[in-house]
């Protein structure tokens, strides 16, 4: 198994990752900034009202000769009640002696004389309560006396408000979220759409098409558009090296073996003594043997390379079949065997694909029924329309089929069972075979009911 190279971070992930990164981040302090600001707004306005109901308490205290009056203004608590269902509590000591108020409310024990009043939080009752303490100097009895004033309320108001804040500020949060969600998918979509669609320009255009690419694109795919353009132009050159390798190949392979073989054959004529003309006879075979490997061999590796730049053009069927027939026509008469053609000239027979491939795939095929059949005997050629397909049958009188089967088309090198005295390699109908698929149409062999086989080639009819 092909192990695949993988970037070990996809570009869509190395855009969406920081931004995603970055709209939680902001998220997060989004709600921690509210909840903040909140909680500190309503933190300075119940202070505000502390700080002004001890001052009010000690602003309506009076001192007398022996004690102090202490006019206790009930519009303060009514207004610090009236707010939320919060409860209130206050103390007042004088000299450390508790006058009125929650005994066990617990005032600020030790600080600074000032005007302003001292702010605290703690836990009274179980519950957690704001209190505010101020104290001043009172003349009594010709001493000086510090009275005490501390108010406490409880923060229930406060929660209940930081609760309600906390959850706008999560539906806020997270609509702000997605709201970055769907930006940073709309910006990566954005960003890649330029590769996208070079990607898909590239990928639409045919096997054969070695244009350079000149698909509109942002300067920083330059560098890369160049650099596929350089490929393609290299994929070019030595894909027309390579066909021209073939052709040069096939020629100065067949021509010196043809050679050797008629050179045989002139002397073998001449030659008087048997032990020489057996020899001859061994070399005229493994000449034919030979010719026969490297012309299979030399339109495999044409099949492979015109697999890659197959042309699928418009095609006279009736007028390949009859080239074909006539480039075969000198093997056939040497063997006297007869073709015979049969097509309905009445109506025109047209199939779209590579005329190259589809001559090679109806040489091989005439080859074998030619090949296998004895002297005068027929090899028909029949063609005609099934609907979307043209159907061409080559029929034979030879020896038929045995040992092969259809899963074994492809098989190179693989031949029946009842051939073995005939020069082969193997390799007609695996070409046949690969031709049929990358022309989109199919191959099928059978027995004849008397004698011979019958190949059925179909290929796509236009």
């Amino acid at each position: 198994m092909n192990a695949r190279l993988r970037y070990p971070l996809s570009l869509r992930w190395r855009l969406l990752l920081p931004l995603v990164v970055t709209a939680v981040i902001i998220s997060i302090l989004l709600f921690v900034t509210m909840r903040q600001v909140t909680k500190q707004a309503v933190q300075a306005t119940q202070d505000a009202l502390l700080s002004t109901a001890v001052s009010s308490i000690l602003q309506q205290t009076r001192s007398r000769d022996s004690n102090v009056d202490i006019d206790l203004p009930y519009d303060i608590f009514t207004m610090l009640g009236a707010i939320s269902q919060d409860k209130v509590y206050y103390r007042v000591d004088l000299d450390g002696v508790f006058l009125t108020g929650y005994e066990d409310l617990a005032p600020l024990m030790d600080g600074p004389l000032s005007d302003r009043p001292l702010l605290t939080s703690q836990s009274f009752k179980g519950e957690h309560v704001r209190q505010a303490t101020i104290m001043q100097s009172f003349l009594i009895d010709g001493q000086a006396k510090m009275l005490r004033v501390t108010v406490a309320q409880t923060q229930l108001f406060q929660e209940a408000i930081l609760r309600e804040i906390s959850r706008n500020a999560s539906i806020i949060g997270l609509s702000f979220f997605g709201f970055a969600i769907f930006m940073a998918l709309l910006v990566t979509t954005s960003f890649l759409r330029p590769i996208n669609l070079l990607a898909g320009a590239v990928s639409r255009r045919g096997p054969h098409d070695l244009r350079d690419v000149k698909h509109p694109t942002p300067p920083e795919l330059a560098p890369l558009l160049t650099s596929l353009n350089g490929f393609i132009g290299r994929l070019r050159s030595t894909l027309g090296q390579t066909e021209t390798f073939i052709a040069e190949a096939a020629h100065h392979i067949r021509t010196p073996l043809s050679l050797v073989k008629s050179e045989s054959q002139l002397v073998l004529r001449k030659s008087v003594d048997p032990d020489t003309r057996k020899h001859l006879h061994n070399v005229i075979t493994s000449v034919d043997e030979s010719i026969r490997s490297a012309s299979q061999l030399l339109d495999h590796a044409l099949v492979l390379y015109r697999n890659e730049q197959a042309q699928k053009d418009r095609l006279d069927l009736p007028l390949i079949l009859t080239h074909v027939l006539s480039s075969m026509a000198p093997t056939a008469d040497l063997k006297d065997i007869t073709l015979n053609i049969d097509i309905d000239d009445s109506q025109p027979l047209w199939v779209m694909g590579d005329r190259v491939l589809i001559e090679v795939a109806l040489r091989n095929l005439l080859d074998n029924a030619i090949k296998y059949s004895d002297p005068d005997m027929q090899v028909t050629i029949s063609a005609e329309r099934r609907k979307e397909f043209a159907t061409i049958a080559i029929t034979d009188q030879g020896r038929g089929i045995k040992g092969l089967d259809m899963c074994s088309l492809n098989n190179r090198f693989r031949r029946g069972s009842n051939v073995d005295d005939v020069i082969g390699s193997g390799l007609g109908l695996a070409i046949t075979s690969e031709i049929c698929t990358a022309m989109g149409g199919e191959l099928a062999l059978t027995n004849n009911k008397g004698a011979g086989a019958c190949a059925v080639l179909r290929l796509p009819a236009c």
